[in-house]
C-alpha cells in the first residue's frame, strides 16, 4: 500500500488544514498588495501616513508570519523530519528566522501604533509576539548545544505559537457560525473578543506543558552539536 494508515490520517489533516488556511493567505496577500500601494493608509487602519517605521514593522509582520504559518506544518510530518533531515534542517532554520521576524515586527508596531482593540489587545498581542520570538530563540538555543530534550520540547511550542494567527481567525469562524456573533463587536470590545486576546495562543501552551510532562521520558538524549541540526 503506497501509503499507511497514519500517513493518509496525515494527508487528510494537512489538506484540510491548507483548505482552510487559503482564505487567510489571501487576506495577506491582499494586505501586502495595499501595503506596497502609495497610500495604504486610505486603504486600511494597518497602516498610517508619515510612519514608516510602523508600516515596515506591519509588513514584516504580515509576510514572515503568513509564510511561518504555511509552512510549520510540513515540520512535524514523520515522512518527511525522519526520511529528509536535510529538508528538514534547512525547513527548520527557515522557521526560526521567520518567527523572529514576525514577532519582533509585530512587538515594534504594537508600541507604535496599537491595536484596534485597545490596550488589552495590544497587551495580550505584545505578550503573544514575545512568546513566538522567545520560542525561536530558544529553539535556536538547544540545537546549538545539542539538547535533544529542549529541542523537542521548544519545537511544540514554537509549532502552535506560529499556528496563533491561523487558530485566531478559526475561533472567530466557528464562534460565527454556533452562535451568529454573540458577544463579539467590531471594536473587539465584547466578551468573547476580550477573552480571544488570549485564547488563540495561551490555552495551547498549557496544553502543550502538560504535554510535554506527560512525554518527557521518551525524549532525553542528545542531538549533535552543530547548529542547523534540526
Amino acid at each position: 500500500m503506497w501509503l499507511s494508515k497514519s500517513g493518509i490520517v496525515t494527508v487528510v489533516i494537512l489538506t484540510v488544514f491548507y483548505l482552510t488556511l487559503l482564505p487567510f493567505l489571501a487576506h495577506a496577500f491582499e494586505l501586502i498588495t495595499v501595503g506596497l500601494s502609495a497610500f495604504p493608509w486610505r486603504q486600511t487602519y494597518l497602516f498610517a501616513a508619515d510612519q514608516s517605521v510602523g508600516n515596515a514593522a506591519m509588513m514584516l509582520h504580515i509576510t514572515a508570519g503568513s509564510v511561518l504559518v504555511a509552512l510549520v506544518p510540513l515540520q512535524m510530518v514523520g515522512r518527511i523530519r525522519l526520511r529528509n533531515i536535510s529538508f528538514h534542517r534547512g525547513i527548520g532554520s527557515l522557521l526560526v528566522v521567520l518567527a523572529l521576524t514576525t514577532g519582533l515586527a509585530g512587538m515594534v508596531y504594537i508600541p507604535l501604533r496599537g491595536t484596534i482593540g485597545g490596550p488589552l489587545m495590544s497587551a495580550a498581542f505584545f505578550i503573544y509576539g514575545f512568546c513566538l520570538f522567545t520560542a525561536a530563540l530558544m529553539l535556536a538555543r538547544m540545537v546549538f548545544i545539542g539538547n535533544r530534550q529542549g529541542h523537542w520540547e521548544w519545537a511544540l511550542r514554537l509549532f502552535w505559537l506560529a499556528l496563533g494567527s491561523w487558530l485566531y481567525r478559526v475561533h472567530y469562524t466557528l464562534w460565527y457560525l454556533l452562535t451568529g456573533g454573540l458577544w463579539s463587536e467590531p471594536d473587539f470590545s465584547g466578551p468573547f473578543d476580550l477573552i480571544q486576546n488570549f485564547a488563540f495562543y495561551l490555552p495551547y501552551l498549557v496544553a502543550v506543558q502538560f504535554w510535554i510532562v506527560a512525554h518527557r521520558d521518551a525524549h532525553q538524549g542528545t542531538l549533535p552539536k552543530r547548529l542547523g541540526a534540526w
